[in-house]
Formats: structure tokens, C-alpha cells, sequence
């Protein structure tokens, strides 16, 4: 594990005047003054930090923006990132990450970010029918009381490593169902796609083990070979090695992007004080597609 501060090198401080005017502008428009800067700042650190190592970096300084202004800042900027994408059956763009008092795969909707546990490494929207996020990005609005930290493993890590499993990885390279943690009429209840795939030049993952076991139990879906059972196994004890993983605490007002095709993460459980005025740990979460080569 990098017991030192991952984010400590790709921390970019953004000028409060131009995160104050573009909070005022949730669906910017390229011709407004502040706009180019920004922009051009964005995506040159998507080009220097998302296709290549570390695979995210974090603005900071935002810690003056009101929550509406940080909910409205995370919608503008992961627009001038991409295309925004819906994170439900109802085509909600922006989510609240936080404790919903569930646990992950409890019911037919309780999800990760629903719940305030650890471990359960994965990629965002794995589960999720139709196009899926390039990046992901969360705005911390506020901090648990204790842990919290995100947990980050590269996919080039994984695959080095399971170079000397070809058998397992080529079992990960077939189709498995994930349940779709959707109970929207007209969703399917389970989407196929393989946990390592090569895409458009490069290696991509789509993970999240609970989802996989949940939907590989729906009584239309086969259950998981022992093959694929022994390869996933392989892959989780692959994940949980401290020395694959880095952890870093986001502090409020600052909002990470991260690479979802080559980053696979979690978060260390985390505790809030039962009586906390302010609700507890909040993160707002975007999804966002990119043009396909």
C-alpha cells in the first residue's frame, strides 16, 4: 500500500472566482468569458492524469461554494468534461453518495453508495445497462467523522499480476451477468458484459463481485462455473493486497476525477457522529461518457 497521500501530486487549486462563476452556470456555454480557461485546465489534466498514470486527480479550493453552488459547479464541469450521464432509471445526473442505512445488495435496490461499508472494490455502473462512464467524479461536500478514504487498485496492476493465471484470465475475459439493482419497469433485471475487456486500444474492467453473485442467482441467469467462481476468487484476493492499493481522504471542497475504465476503487468503512447536525458524509457523484475512436 502507498502509505503516503496519493492526491498529493495531482492536487490542482482552482481560482475561487472561476469556480464561483461557474457554479452559476450548471449547463455552461463555451462563449461565456470564463469558460476557456477552465476548460483548457481540464482537459489537460484529463489528457496528463486520465490516460495515463495515476488514472485521477483532484481539484481543490472549492470550499467556498455553497452546496447549491457545489451541486451546480459538479454538474458544469463534468459537462465540459463529456456527456453527463444518467445513474437511474430515472435519469438523475447527479447522485448523493452517502449512508442510506442500508447494506450493499440488500433488497432489490440497495446499493455501495447507499451504504456506508468498505471493501467491495469495483468500477462504477459495471450493473447498468446501455453506455457506461469513462469517468466518474465526487464532489466531498462533507467528511465522516472517521475513515472514508478511497481506495484505488490500476488495472495495469491487476493484469501484471494475472499474467501468471492465463487460465483465470481468460475466464475473466467471458461474459457475466450483473443485476442491475433496478426495479424501474421495463429494466432487465441483469446486464452481461466480462470483467476484463479490450477496448478501443485498451484494457478496461467492469467489477463489482456482489453484483455479479446477486445476478447469477436470478432463477433465468445460470450459476457461476467453478471456473469462473475460482477466477473471481483469484481477483478479489488480487484486490485486497495492501500493496496494490493506495488510499486517499478527500477533504470538503475538493472533487476528484477518476479514470472508471482503469481504476478500480472503494472506500474504507466510515463512521458519523448518530447525531450530526448536518446529515454525515455527503459526496455528489457525476457519470461521464466520452467519445468513442
Amino acid at each position: 500500500m502507498n502509505t503516503n497521500d496519493p492526491f498529493s501530486t495531482v492536487r490542482v487549486p482552482v481560482d475561487p472566482d472561476l469556480a464561483t462563476a461557474a457554479s452559476a452556470a450548471p449547463d455552461p456555454d463555451p462563449r461565456q468569458d470564463w469558460y476557456p480557461e477552465l476548460y483548457a485546465t481540464l482537459h489537460g489534466l484529463m489528457r496528463r492524469h486520465l490516460d495515463a498514470l495515476p488514472g485521477y486527480f483532484v481539484l481543490t479550493g472549492l470550499d467556498h461554494l455553497s452546496e447549491r453552488q457545489a451541486r451546480d459547479f459538479t454538474v458544469a464541469v463534468s459537462r465540459m468534461a463529456g456527456d453527463l450521464l444518467p445513474q437511474d432509471g430515472h435519469g438523475a445526473l447527479l447522485r448523493d453518495v452517502r449512508d442510506r442505512g442500508v447494506r450493499l445488495g440488500e433488497g432489490p435496490t440497495g446499493r455501495y453508495s447507499d451504504s456506508r461499508q468498505g471493501g467491495s472494490l469495483h468500477t462504477d455502473a459495471a450493473h447498468r445497462p446501455g453506455r457506461l462512464p469513462d469517468i466518474f467524479t465526487l464532489f466531498c461536500l462533507r467528511q465522516a467523522r472517521s475513515g472514508g478514504a478511497l481506495v484505488t487498485v490500476h488495472v495495469s496492476d491487476l493484469l501484471e499480476a494475472l499474467a501468471d493465471h492465463p487460465r483465470e484470465l481468460e475466464t475473466l475475459r467471458l461474459p457475466v451477468h450483473f443485476d442491475t439493482r433496478d426495479d424501474t419497469p421495463g429494466v432487465p433485471l441483469t446486464t452481461q458484459r466480462p470483467v476484463f475487456a479490450y477496448e478501443d486500444g485498451r484494457e478496461r474492467m467492469y467489477y463489482l463481485r456482489d453484483y455479479i453473485e446477486i445476478g447469477h442467482r436470478h432463477p433465468h441467469v445460470p450459476p457461476l462455473t467453478p471456473a469462473q467462481t475460482e477466477a473471481l476468487d483469484l481477483l478479489d484476493a488480487l484486490l485486497d493486497k495492501r500493496e496494490m492499493q493506495t488510499h486517499g481522504r478527500l477533504e470538503p471542497g475538493e472533487m476528484i476525477f477518476i479514470d472508471n475504465r482503469s481504476i478500480v476503487h472503494g472506500r474504507t468503512a466510515f463512521e458519523d457522529d448518530g447525531e450530526s447536525a448536518d446529515g454525515g458524509r455527503l459526496m455528489l457523484r457525476t457519470w461521464i461518457g466520452l467519445p468513442r475512436s
